[in-house]
């Protein structure tokens, strides 16, 4: 496989890149394509282990798991915070024809990446007890959750790198790599998974030993693509240790994705303690119910991100050079197939909620707790989109703060709040209320922020 959109070295009259001069619909789908593809196939990982941990082992333990997964998104929210602060600024870069700046970015990164990953991964295992006291993981639910987490915390430093590595592709312009790996890793984490659940018989700490060698071996595909030249940057070990302006830059682009999958972690963090301390009589039930519909939403969830990763490297490569009529348009279209995708999505989940429950137990009480609470809690999914699009126009841009704030806005602003106040002022369902008015205002707000400053772009230029 070669580069042939954005290698600098081969094509230095980038202007006629077909980024920047093919159509924009046409781009978008050439980059957003592979990249929900990757994601789908990286993520049916999540739904199928899911899957495999309710019918192999039990509710019980799905909701242990579920009880410790804002844990798990936690890590990976700082790896993709690195990760997509790099493919940010590489992007631009590359749109540029900065090269030497390009490759600088990408090699200091992984130093970024290691030592961030070590550093938190040695104080959540220090602190492991604590956490579960904070997140209030029913004492019936620990011991499986312990065993579960505690892989992931030792050796997910691996993730680190091989995101680094995979988000280098994504900025070059070359997803196709980034879904070789992606999808690889999943298939292996799959196969790995029904091997130690259902043959050997290793129990939820199987689903945590599968999922870290499939991205051992995902991380060794990646390597060994980096090295035949699928990325138009390369590494150096001359640039590992750069000033660090360069580290902070790449934090300041991924804020807005650490606010995001953060927020997600956060979120996912207080429905735990809020369903562990406001429906205690059915609190392991219902963390199960809710830990399925959540890996159902995630899975459903991953072709809006594909479409926001695809943005982000069009609007950055169009920015870069400056056509901004095209950074507009870039959005609008980013915009409208998202829109469609996230009301094929409310339908199933708000509709359809009880066959997806059914395909992961037969607990009567986890799929009648589950079916009460999907509609309500996943009505405003159709302007989820709005927030993470804006974000990824921002980001292109080089803008985090607007990008930070758009982000944020929804969920700290807006979801957390709500999922205080609201059960105090309507009773419970409160909860899960404030999901679909969040999703609605701050859907809402952050696309036409994002409009009102394209239009002074575009009309600046002119």
């Amino acid at each position: 496989m070669t580069i042939n959109t954005l290698n600098i070295e081969d094509q230095p009259d980038q202007i006629h890149s077909p980024l920047i001069t093919g159509s924009v619909f046409k781009q978008f789908s050439f980059l957003a394509i592979p990249a929900i593809l990757g994601m789908l196939i990286n993520g049916m990982y999540s739904f199928v282990d899911a899957l495999f941990i309710s019918q192999g082992i039990g509710a019980n333990a799905m909701g242990a798991v579920s009880a410790v997964f804002p844990i798990q998104m936690f890590l990976i929210s700082i790896s993709t915070m690195i990760g997509s602060g790099m493919a940010s600024v590489i992007a631009r870069y590359l749109g540029a024809k900065r090269q030497q700046d390009a490759d600088t970015i990408f090699s200091t990164s992984f130093l970024l990446a290691i030592v961030s990953a070590l550093i938190i991964c040695l104080l959540m295992y220090i602190t492991r007890d604590a956490i579960y006291e904070l997140l209030a993981v029913p004492v019936a639910l620990r011991f499986e959750a312990n065993s579960y987490i505690t892989p992931i915390i030792m050796f997910w430093v691996i993730g680190f790198i091989s995101n680094q590595i995979t988000e280098g592709f994504r900025a070059s312009g070359n997803p196709k790599a980034m879904m070789q790996v992606l999808s690889t890793a999943s298939i292996l984490n799959i196969i790995l998974d029904a091997l130690f659940i259902f043959v050997f018989e290793w129990g939820i700490a199987g689903a945590a030993w599968a999922t870290i060698i499939a991205i051992t071996l995902g991380l060794i595909m990646a390597i060994q693509l980096q090295k035949k030249g699928e990325s138009a940057v390369n590494f150096s070990l001359n640039k590992l240790i750069s000033p660090i302006k360069f580290h902070l830059k790449i934090l300041g682009l991924g804020l807005p994705v650490l606010l995001s999958h953060g927020g997600f972690s956060v979120t996912l963090a207080v429905t735990v303690y809020s369903i562990s301390t406001v429906f205690i009589d059915v609190s392991e039930p219902l963390i199960a119910a809710h830990g399925i519909l959540i890996r159902c939403f995630m899975f459903l969830f991953l072709p809006i991100i594909g479409m926001m990763v695809a943005l982000q490297t069009l609007s950055g490569y169009n920015y870069g050079a400056g056509k901004y009529h095209r950074v507009k348009q870039s959005y609008l279209v980013a915009i409208a197939t998202s829109t469609i995708w996230g009301a094929i999505v409310t339908l199933i989940l708000c509709f359809n909620s009880d066959f997806l429950l059914t395909m992961f137990t037969d607990d009567i009480k986890v799929i009648e707790l589950g079916s009460e609470l999907a509609p309500i809690c996943f009505a405003g999914f159709i302007t989820a989109s709005f927030c993470m699009m804006s974000s990824g126009l921002f980001q292109g841009l080089g803008r985090a703060l607007p990008a930070t704030l758009l982000d944020a806005a929804r969920t700290y602003v807006l979801l957390l709040p709500l999922m205080y106040f609201l059960p105090s002022l309507i009773g419970d369902q409160g909860v899960w209320f404030a999901f679909p008015i969040a999703d609605l205002a701050g859907g809402l707000f952050a696309v036409s922020f994002s409009l009102f400053h394209l239009n002074k772009l575009t009309k600046n230029m002119k």
